[in-house]
């Protein structure tokens, strides 16, 4: 099963990444593929750009810049998400990520009417 592990804290010497690591070596013994993104050391960019807003509704979503995590995420077969909580909510780099690769067309559709969204990320499933 093919595990996504992505990891949202700046500080490699954290609880964050203590957890993250021991994650990681757990699901690589029960014979999981784990790919790990953390998000801090890979720089990603989480600000939404304005070609990426305004294709949220087009026929397809401007994905040039973050393909590879888009790619990612469709192959994951399971999620783990491991973050600390800040000001009530997670960092805003995660936040980014959901914005920019949880795309329309890719991680769910919009209804024809605007309506409720359809998921598309029927692959994950749970780790036991």
């Amino acid at each position: 099963m093919k595990c996504l592990v992505v990891v949202a804290h700046p500080v490699l010497k954290s609880l964050c990444h203590h957890l993250c690591d021991e994650t990681v070596k757990h699901l690589e013994a029960k014979g999981y593929e784990v790919t790990l993104l953390d998000l801090y050391q890979q720089e990603f960019e989480p600000s939404l750009r304005q070609t990426e807003r305004q294709s949220y509704y087009a026929d397809q979503f401007d994905q040039n810049q973050v393909t590879q995590r888009i790619t990612e995420l469709k192959q994951a077969e399971s999620l783990v998400l491991v973050f600390p909580t800040w000001w009530f909510g997670f960092p805003a780099i995660l936040k980014g990520w959901f914005d920019r690769v949880w795309a329309p067309g890719h991680a769910y559709d919009h209804a024809s009417d605007l309506g409720a969204i359809q998921p598309r990320l029927d692959n994950l499933k749970e780790v036991k």
